[in-house]
């Protein structure tokens, strides 16, 4: 099938938006989320228990991308819908691979607004709380290997 795919490409004078579809057909999809480090006065991590994961609940606030959404735009929606908390100055850390799955994590260092965590629980997330370094509960691998490469 693929092989077919790319001779047609080569061959035919193909519109646009057909040469689009093919290149969407015959590449991998990925599953693209953000993420957010966001780190108190005290050097302490805010993590979120994530109600849909049930072997390893607590981990970065975070979510998906919406098709045609900017990663920053993202990340400031999803911690909104599921937290109620506002986040500013984000600055681009880095992009994780998983490596059990065809996703990739945009990890953004972001700040709070406000001194206070005024969490309000959702259907994703039921409660927020920020942990010292040294006391973080279990937490996915990719995520306690960033806190090692910025926190430790």
């Amino acid at each position: 099938m693929k092989k077919m795919l790319y001779w047609l490409w080569r061959v035919l004078p193909l519109p646009k938006q057909f040469r689009f579809l093919l290149m969407w057909l015959i590449n991998r999809k990925v599953v693209v989320g953000t993420s957010a480090l966001i780190l108190n006065p005290n050097q302490e991590i805010l993590l979120f228990k994530h109600n849909y994961r049930s072997d390893i609940p607590w981990g970065f606030p975070g979510g998906y991308l919406q098709k045609g959404e900017n990663p920053a735009d993202t990340i400031q929606r999803e911690i909104l819908e599921e937290s109620r908390l506002h986040i500013h100055n984000l600055k681009l850390l880095e992009v994780i691979q998983s490596p059990d799955a065809s996703r990739l994590e945009i990890l953004f260092m972001a700040e709070l607004d406000g001194d206070q965590l005024g969490f309000e629980p959702s259907v994703e997330v039921s409660e927020a709380r920020f942990f010292a370094v040294d006391q973080l509960p279990e937490l996915l691998p990719e995520h306690q290997a960033v806190i090692e490469r910025y926190l430790r």
